[in-house]
């Protein structure tokens, strides 16, 4: 009878242990996520700003502004 009363805390311990790592793993991948959407935001940011700076170097040239 003890023998089984440890057994049930220790697989309530488990389950709980469980638990608390699928919410820890679920917390990480919102993080992840998060950061991806944040990165292709960078990335299309970046590529806008070196359009624009194109741009302005072709307008420059045609201005004779820059040799």
């Amino acid at each position: 009878m003890v023998l089984l009363a440890i057994l049930i805390i220790f697989w309530i311990y488990q389950m709980i242990a469980i638990g608390s790592r699928n919410a820890r793993i679920a917390e990480l991948e919102a993080q992840i996520d998060q950061i991806k959407a944040e990165n292709e935001l960078l990335d299309k940011e970046s590529d806008e700003y070196k359009n624009n700076l194109l741009w302005l170097e072709r307008a420059a040239r045609e201005l004779g502004m820059l040799s």
